[in-house]
């Protein structure tokens, strides 16, 4: 598997979330399936604290010092983790549709990613 490609990746990913839900919360809460009408409330500085984070952690995937680049990819696993146990207890509590969805298996996705990183990042025993 070509890692370097899915570290790539996944900072792509990121970055565009990230500056999307900073740039634009409302237009990134409707892509999400939170609904319209956000305004400068608490959803859309939800919306930009979301953003900063992945953007934070985007950047740190470029950063050209490997333990960096290892702890973004640690913290990035261990926040998506957390988000799919957020999302799960949403759901749980009568959440449903396309944000559980999309939150959901987002979070999901990017935690896959990054165990995969993790993973090949090991040393080889034996």
């Amino acid at each position: 598997m070509d890692t370097d490609l899915l570290r790539r990746s996944l900072c792509v990913a990121r970055t565009a979330v990230g500056i999307g839900s900073w740039v634009a919360p409302e237009a990134s809460g409707r892509f999400f399936g939170m609904g319209d009408g956000m305004g400068e409330s608490g959803p859309a500085l939800v919306s930009r604290l979301f953003g900063v984070r992945d953007l934070a952690l985007a950047q740190a995937l470029r950063h050209p010092s490997p333990d960096v680049r290892q702890a973004a990819i640690r913290w990035g696993a261990v926040i998506d983790s957390i988000d799919v146990i957020a999302t799960a207890i949403s759901v749980r509590r009568g959440a449903s549709g396309r944000a559980a969805v999309l939150v959901g298996v987002g979070a999901a996705v990017f935690a896959a990613a990054e165990v995969v990183l993790l993973l090949d990042d090991q040393p080889a025993t034996g």
